[in-house]
């Protein structure tokens, strides 16, 4: 499963069971975070707390394009 708009991230399942996330970049190389599904909701709520505060940083850090 791919998230829209997001080309480069994968969700899947692996054979073991968890819940995998890759991310495909060409400079670092695909980086995997694998957790088990009696963890998803914590995750998702983790994610989903800290998403207002990391777009702030990110705009942030951002470089200004004039």
């Amino acid at each position: 499963m791919r998230i829209k708009g997001q080309k480069d991230i994968e969700i899947s399942i692996s054979d073991g069971g968890y819940i995998c996330l890759k991310q495909k970049s060409e400079e670092e190389g695909d980086q995997v975070i694998e957790f088990a599904p009696s963890f998803g909701a914590k995750v998702a709520s983790a994610i989903g707390t800290l998403q207002e505060f990391a777009q702030a940083k990110f705009l942030k850090a951002a470089p200004d394009e004039d």
